[in-house]
């Protein structure tokens, strides 16, 4: 049976602060790789964004989604779809929203405030899906690892930017919450794009608008991750470390009790 393979989180020059290439220069390597599409993910308003917060809200969104839509300029004229996204931050832990629009933005300049939990209720209204990306990701911006595990649709259980052994905790906790796990590029340079260095999804069937990758998390439909190395995904064991304290986040602000690693261990928190 033929696979369809897709990026599902990358970032462009003109959206992402932290990336090097523009979204037209990524069609020619991902179709020569042989992606099927891909999946502009930039980092929204409180991450590593491009713009100036300090523009009008209007104008800041046209400029958050011009690398998205120079990507899908160059995608039209060479027949290979490309879908929009955001990867939104909260503090250090961002999750992938896929199923919004420019016109979803626009309308909603009070976004930028939202909380996890408002932002999973508000996209789930508008019938999108949030996926945490790289939830045991440690970095110099991080103090902790936060978890929100009744928010959220799916995990990135493979993000090819991230330590190995994060990866293989991200895969044991969708699998112990019985979540959609994804894999993701988290690509940030066109310009040096090999074949093993990138992640994806692989998917029966193509994709036709982004509300059909929507559909594929919320209805926990088939969805292979594309097959990473030992090196990218070791396998699971007992006692791997978690590098930071875990927050379990639920309703209103409050943290749960909860022991994330007796859930990856045993099944429960």
């Amino acid at each position: 049976m033929q696979k369809y393979l897709y990026e599902t989180h990358m970032h462009t020059s003109q959206g992402s602060a932290c990336a090097r290439s523009k979204g037209a220069e990524y069609i020619k390597p991902y179709m020569d790789l042989g992606y099927t599409g891909i999946i502009i993910t930039d980092h929204f308003y409180k991450g590593n964004t491009r713009p100036e917060r300090s523009l009008p809200w209007t104008e800041w969104v046209n400029q958050f989604c011009s690398g998205y839509e120079d990507a899908k300029n160059e995608g039209d004229k060479r027949n290979f779809p490309v879908f929009f996204g955001i990867e939104e931050n909260f503090e250090g832990d961002e999750y992938l929203i896929y199923g919004i629009d420019k016109a979803f933005l626009l309308a909603h300049p009070d976004m930028k405030e939202w909380d996890r939990v408002r932002m999973y209720k508000e996209i789930h209204a508008a019938g999108g899906c949030m996926v945490q990306a790289h939830p045991f990701r440690s970095r110099f911006y991080n103090t902790a690892i936060h978890l929100m595990p009744d928010f959220v649709d799916g995990i990135e259980a493979v993000n090819y930017g991230n330590v190995p052994v994060w990866n293989t905790l991200a895969l044991q906790y969708a699998k112990q919450l019985q979540l959609p796990y994804s894999s993701g590029s988290d690509n940030h340079d066109a310009s040096n794009m090999c074949f093993e260095k990138l992640g994806g999804i692989l998917l029966d069937r193509p994709l036709t608008s982004i509300q059909d990758y929507v559909s594929v998390v919320l209805e926990k439909r088939p969805m292979e991750i594309k097959s990473p190395s030992a090196e990218i995904l070791p396998p699971w064991q007992k006692g791997l470390p978690i590098d930071l304290p875990v927050q379990i986040h639920g309703e209103n602000g409050a943290l749960l009790p909860g022991d994330v690693r007796k859930l990856l261990e045993e099944g429960s928190f």
